[in-house]
């Protein structure tokens, strides 16, 4: 085992770390949004948007994240020109987006749903509109419901990024298995990524116990 060769692994993957970062960060923040849009859209049974929506989560949830990202970076764009200029970095974000939000959507609809019922009628009885209602008193307590399911949906973006380099993405995935080709120390680059993976995932969950503990204490005021 060489120490020489898995610190300047280390260090070469600390610098493409902020792609990785990068990825997981704008992928949970859009995929977040997307899923609530959805979320809401089966909450209040739009016609037509719920049964479109319906097809969507299923696609998604359905098939694979590498097939999707190929038909994503390579498919479209054989039909779509305009597309076939877009950076790769963009596309993985796309694809980690609509994969992730077909998830996220399950565990915000479940926390909308986890609000009684009595609530809701109540806050409607004193003038507020289903809109009104719906960000102020039901999102907030969902919110509550929901992190723990949404930190877990985070995690599985954090991994999923590793995806990334199967369309030319070099991000800490990637830098290890470039390394690993070369110098064939497969069992030093590809420890070293999993504990950086892991030291994350380490850090995330912190991070869950903070938002969880901020969020039982303004509840409980």
């Amino acid at each position: 085992m060489s120490l020489e060769f898995s610190l300047n692994t280390l260090g070469a993957m600390v610098k493409v770390l902020p792609v990785t970062l990068s990825l997981t960060a704008l992928s949970f923040a859009a995929s977040l949004v997307l899923a609530i849009v959805i979320a809401v859209i089966d909450y209040f049974r739009v016609p037509v948007l719920k049964q479109v929506c319906g097809v969507y989560v299923s696609f998604f949830r359905g098939t694979p994240l590498i097939p999707q990202l190929f038909l994503l970076y390579f498919g479209i764009p054989t039909f779509v020109a305009a597309l076939r200029d877009v950076p790769a970095f963009t596309v993985c974000v796309a694809g980690l987006t609509l994969n992730s939000a077909a998830y996220m959507k399950e565990v915000v609809r479940g926390a909308l749903l986890s609000v009684p019922q009595g609530q809701k009628e109540a806050a409607l009885a004193h003038g507020m509109t289903p809109v009104q209602t719906m960000f102020r008193i039901v999102l907030p307590q969902a919110a509550r419901v929901a992190v723990p399911s949404l930190f877990n949906n985070l995690v599985d973006i954090v991994k999923g990024t590793s995806m990334a380099f199967t369309i030319g993405v070099i991000e800490i995935t990637a830098t290890a298995s470039l390394r690993a080709s070369v110098t064939f120390n497969y069992f030093e680059a590809y420890m070293v990524l999993m504990l950086l993976y892991w030291i994350i995932i380490l850090i995330l969950e912190r991070l869950e116990a903070a938002v969880e503990k901020r969020l039982a204490v303004g509840y409980n005021r």
